[in-house]
């Protein structure tokens, strides 16, 4: 952790926080650092449980999801949610060599997977300003208006969660160390 945040004992939390940690430990079965880490604003660490809550009612199929989740991670360089979700995911069945071409920003080889990915990044890089050409590629390659839209839905999430780990500088649990990832190096010049 970082800027003076730290994790507190869930066992000895009280009030709001002990209520934001028996939400965690239902979801997670655990309570997560990122969870802990942001129960120093208990709004904020109860947002993002809401919204987690809410993947599911989504257009986005689990592994489409996780391309749009993963791909604005690793455009946010976040160290704390790229070993989190690739944790999440592989147990849950998405394919290891997908999840290795997300953590490296790569092309993906199911073109209408990439066409997600392209469009999640674009609309990350552009701050939602996308093209008229650019959407219409998307809904080209077989996405509907509401998936556009279920992509924002997954910006604003993943900004809450990104963010806030930049900003405590989350220690990674344990469960997700295997996964642990840095950003690619940019090319020397």
């Amino acid at each position: 952790m970082i800027n003076g945040f730290t994790l507190n004992d869930p066992s000895t939390v009280t009030g709001e926080q002990k209520v934001i940690f028996e939400k965690a430990e239902q979801g997670f079965g655990f309570v997560p650092n990122i969870v802990n880490g942001f129960s120093e604003s208990p709004v904020l660490a109860e947002a993002m449980l809401d919204l987690y809550g809410k993947f599911s009612s989504t257009s986005l199929d689990p592994i489409e999801s996780h391309v749009v989740l993963q791909t604005i991670n690793v455009l946010n360089e976040c160290l704390y949610c790229v070993p989190a979700h690739s944790t999440g995911a592989r147990k849950n069945g998405v394919e290891e060599s997908l999840d290795e071409s997300l953590r490296k920003n790569q092309p993906l080889d199911d073109e209408k997977l990439e066409s997600l990915r392209v469009f999640t990044s674009e609309m990350v890089d552009q701050r939602g300003h996308v093209t008229g050409e650019q959407f219409n590629a998307f809904i080209d390659a077989g996405w509907s208006k509401r998936a556009a839209l279920d992509v924002v839905f997954f910006i604003t999430v993943k900004t809450l969660t990104n963010y806030g780990n930049h900003i405590t500088g989350t220690d990674i649990d344990e469960v997700f160390q295997p996964m642990e990832w840095e950003p690619e190096a940019a090319p020397a010049s």
